[in-house]
């Protein structure tokens, strides 16, 4: 993976103090998605009196044989005896930096998943890039997550879901997207964010054409809150050579992103659905 050429992103204005004083629930495909792609949002909330919650969906450990894409992850990622603890406890380190809480579903992500015969429906590793409707996608895995999501306390009690839109088409994404968009909820009270890193790579650019919803919200952040999410995102070392194709410049590379956005302040963008 190559990460794309940073260029001054237009948004539209500031985002509204929709924020404040609520509370917030962020649907995380993986472990990391939450602090990747809202981890300014995460934390500045607490500061505002904001109550948020993450969700991780796919969290489960794998049974069975492992396919060819699973073992070399886990290689990838130094993680071969137990690949979800220390997972976990990034995770964990990641949340008490931001101030926020977090529970997980514990479902298996896309690497461990098999049909009913036993076979892995992802076996090799670019097969969890996935194109086509996300409603051809592992439908009743869609439907059990969206009623998993409706049963939970913090998302029935939330003000706002923040849900992934998808970029980079991986099928965990697309997944916890299609079950977002079947939680029954108005549509004023589901706010869709933009995935890091999906949005800084090269085979990722031209993503809105086919993914933005409608209105972008611009949300800029004082520099504190900033470098608390990058701190957070250090946390994550085991996906740091997955995710980046220098990971000693990671940081450098979401700020110099997140400036362009934010037309010199660091900024995250998210989208109401029209």
């Amino acid at each position: 993976m190559t990460s794309a050429t940073i260029q001054p992103i237009p948004g539209a204005g500031e985002v509204p103090d929709i924020f404040r004083g609520r509370s917030l629930v962020v649907l995380s495909p993986h472990l990391d998605d939450a602090v990747l792609s809202c981890g300014a949002l995460l934390s500045a909330c607490p500061g505002w009196g904001s109550r948020v919650t993450t969700v991780t969906v796919f969290n489960g450990r794998p049974e069975g044989p492992l396919s060819e894409a699973a073992v070399s992850f886990h290689e990838s990622i130094g993680l071969v005896d137990d690949p979800m603890g220390p997972r976990e406890a990034e995770d964990d380190r990641a949340h008490g930096l931001l101030g926020v809480t977090g529970t997980r579903l514990g479902m298996p992500e896309a690497l461990y998943r098999c049909d009913a015969t036993g076979h892995h429906l992802y076996p090799h590793d670019q097969d969890i890039f996935v194109s086509g409707p996300a409603r051809d996608l592992e439908p009743g895995l869609t439907t059990r997550l969206a009623a998993a999501l409706r049963a939970l306390p913090a998302v029935q009690e939330a003000d706002l879901v923040l849900a992934p839109l998808g970029v980079g088409r991986h099928a965990d994404h697309v997944l916890v997207a299609a079950a977002a968009r079947l939680l029954d909820r108005p549509r004023d009270s589901v706010l869709w964010y933009e995935e890091l890193p999906y949005i800084l790579y090269d085979h990722c650019a031209g993503w809105e054409a086919d993914l933005a919803p409608g209105t972008p919200l611009i949300s800029r952040y004082p520099r504190e809150h900033w470098e608390r999410k990058l701190d957070a995102i250090d946390c994550y070392a085991s996906q740091h050579p997955i995710l980046w194709f220098e990971p000693e410049s990671r940081r450098e590379e979401i700020t110099a992103h997140a400036a362009a956005l934010g037309g010199g302040s660091p900024a995250e963008r998210y989208w109401w659905r029209p």
